[in-house]
């Protein structure tokens, strides 16, 4: 009986050696690898830091994002956002990002300016004087341009954001002329062009992180700021400052940056859906930017003892003039090609 039953067990396996053999289902070459469908099946997490309340245009965005990466990909990737700084801070989160600690941030194009100094040319005293500009520059061959000069620090970049038009908060008096800025320790974003903006009137440009603003402002270590009406409003500056002045000197904007590594890891069909969420994040984020300042600014209005002066035309001009000097600093130290000229002939004068 055993040796009926191991004869029995060996013919089986023969006849089934056989019939894999016929099938070509043994012995035959591997499938070739479709790397294209690499992931597919997989849920991808993708970390986005950045430094901002929620109720602002980039934070606003950052969630659109968000939820339409996991639309166009069928929920195959889910972005997991991190606001205000919980996870790292705007010292330190492009470090991170090109460690590997988190696969995106969206810092503003200021403080990527001491890596790519070129781009201070968006920090330029009054280059743009309307949204649209600001919208045809950022989102074109231009912007595009300003992108590839990340490619050495082996980061992508995925595009721009646009917060607002940025205006002057102040603690002891109104900023009617640039001679009230004289004296002032006016908090600014590392930017060389920056500082050189503040130093041509007189005060004295303290860099500090954006985390640091309202308490920097309450202890009284610095005695203005410069930001847009949604980050005044959202961050409460509002309560630490007595007066605002709408002088639309400049623009506060973001570079959405991905880990370059990461990203070549991806399948192409999700790197696609991902350019696809955020070619469609852009269009509306500049928009909502628009209202989401504007609403912002009606609410700032409303607040007890925050006095808002416009400032009017002619001080504007004599403003606009007097910082001149900082397209010459630009041009003279920091111009890595002609992109000033480029945007110059979009922008009217």
């Amino acid at each position: 009986m055993k040796k009926f039953i191991i004869g029995t067990i060996a013919t089986v396996l023969l006849l089934t050696i056989a019939f894999g053999v016929q099938q070509g289902l043994l012995f035959a070459k591997p499938l070739p690898y479709d790397h294209e469908q690499k992931g597919l099946n997989t849920q991808i997490t993708i970390h986005l830091s950045h430094v901002v309340a929620e109720n602002t245009p980039k934070g606003q965005a950052a969630s659109k994002f968000a939820e339409l990466v996991e639309e166009k990909t069928n929920g195959k990737v889910k972005v997991h956002v991190y606001p205000n700084s919980s996870l790292f801070n705007d010292e330190n989160e492009f470090q991170a990002l090109q460690n590997g600690q988190v696969e995106m941030i969206i810092p503003t194009f200021s403080k990527m300016t001491s890596y790519i100094p070129n781009w201070q040319v968006l920090d330029l005293p009054y280059l743009f004087n309307t949204d649209d500009e600001v919208h045809e520059v950022l989102t074109g061959s231009i912007g595009e341009q300003l992108l590839n000069e990340l490619k050495p620090f082996h980061i992508k970049g995925l595009g721009f954001w646009h917060n607002g038009f940025k205006h002057l908060t102040s603690v002891d008096h109104p900023i009617h002329t640039f001679e009230d800025l004289k004296g002032l320790r006016v908090r600014t974003m590392p930017s060389k062009t920056l500082e050189k903006q503040f130093e041509a009137v007189g005060a004295t440009p303290i860099p500090t992180p954006f985390s640091e603003v309202f308490t920097d402002l309450e202890s009284n270590a610095i005695d203005a700021q410069e930001n847009t009406a949604s980050n005044i409003y959202s961050k409460g500056f509002y309560k630490v400052q007595k007066h605002m002045t709408l002088t639309k000197h400049g623009i506060l904007g973001y570079a959405v940056l991905i880990n370059d590594k990461f990203w070549k890891s991806l399948p192409p069909e999700i790197q696609k859906q991902i350019m696809e969420a955020m070619k469609e994040t852009t269009d509306w984020q500049f928009e909502q930017a628009v209202e989401m300042n504007e609403e912002n600014l009606q609410k700032l209005k409303q607040q007890d003892n925050f006095e808002i002066y416009t400032m009017s035309n002619k001080e504007r001009q004599r403003f606009k003039e007097k910082l001149a000097p900082v397209y010459d600093f630009y041009r003279n130290n920091v111009q890595e090609n002609d992109v000033l000229s480029e945007i110059e002939k979009i922008v009217s004068p």
